[in-house]
Order: structure tokens, then sequence, then C-alpha cells
């Protein structure tokens, strides 16, 4: 029978090519946590992930459409950086036709970024936005 630790060099090759930030794989009995820092990736034991701050978190689009920091009929964008906010919160919006789609914080934390203009047109994936988690909430 394998284990998540069979696989951490193939796990630890698709966190680099993915370009994401951060796996964690928790069981009853472990946690095995890989941290790609742009340069590497590399396994953390128990004190390390004590010890490491959460790493920020890109909100992606979740469909294709134009992206809007505003609803229309406002002149604000609906978040600003370095504001806190809640899960579920709306960061901004995507519109798809006469449809407006909000994209919503996926946890509590400080908005540190907006990555795309107003009006710009973004794809399935796109990188909209930076949040750190506010520590201790997990929504």
């Amino acid at each position: 029978m394998s284990t998540p630790l069979d696989h951490v060099e193939q796990l630890s090759a698709w966190l680099k090519d993915a370009d994401l930030g951060l796996l964690e794989l928790r069981g009853p009995n472990a946690t095995l946590r890989l941290v790609n820092d742009g340069a590497s990736v590399r396994v953390l034991d128990g004190e390390e992930i004590a010890s490491v701050d959460e790493p920020s978190i890109t909100v992606r689009a979740p469909s294709p459409g134009i992206f809007l920091d505003r609803h229309p009929l406002h002149e604000r964008a609906i978040a600003l950086v370095a504001a806190d906010v809640r899960a579920g919160d709306p960061l901004g919006f995507l519109q798809i036709g006469p449809l407006l789609l909000a994209v919503p914080a996926p946890r509590a934390g400080t908005l540190t970024d907006v990555l795309v203009a107003h009006g710009t047109i973004v794809g399935y994936g796109t990188p909209l936005f930076a949040l750190q988690p506010i520590e201790g909430e997990t929504s």
C-alpha cells in the first residue's frame, strides 16, 4: 500500500509545474506540507509547519468574463487593498453578457493586491486578487 510520502517527488513536480505555493495533505496521524518558494519545493515537518506564516491566497476567476472591481452602478471598487474581508464577501465581479457573477473571498483575510485592471477580459482561473489569511480563521 502506498502513502503520500511514496510520491513526494511527483507531488513536488506537480506543485512547481502548477505554480502553486502550498500543498497540504492531512491524515489522522500526520500532515504533509509541501511549500513552493519559487526556487524549490520543500517538505516541512511538524515544527516548521507551526512556525510558517500562512501564505497568501490567490483568488482566481471562477469563469471567463470581463473583470469588474466595482458594480456597474457604483464608482468605487467593492474591495480595497489593505481592507479586511470575511469569507464570502464579494471582492469583485465577472460580467458574462448581462450576468454579473460575484467573486467571493474564499476565507477571511486582508486584501493585499488586485491583480487585474477593471474592464479586463479574463479566462477561467485567471489570478484576480491576493489575499493574506487572518491567522486562526479558516472560514
